[in-house]
């Protein structure tokens, strides 16, 4: 009886510990998710800002491979998180 509250002392405790772990790793992924979100918008701005800037000196901007339009279903996505 003794053995059996014991193992089942440990697995409480292995779990408790397991879920500790993973609410650690939840808040670093949030984290660093919120960072890549910031890192993301503040890109797009400066390539927004750039893009008129370029084309005033005569430098060609490059027509992107892929539609704006994903950039800006991206945005509203982001500003969801």
């Amino acid at each position: 009886m003794k053995q059996s509250i014991s193992i089942k002392n440990m697995a409480l405790r292995d779990a408790r510990s397991e879920g500790e772990k993973l609410e650690e790793q939840e808040m670093e992924l949030r984290a660093s998710q919120t960072s890549l979100t910031q890192g993301l918008r503040r890109m797009r701005q400066e390539i927004r800002n750039i893009g008129p800037h370029l084309k005033d000196r005569g430098i060609e901007v490059p027509r992107p491979d892929f539609p704006l339009s994903e950039l800006e279903e991206d945005e509203l996505s982001i500003g969801d998180v």
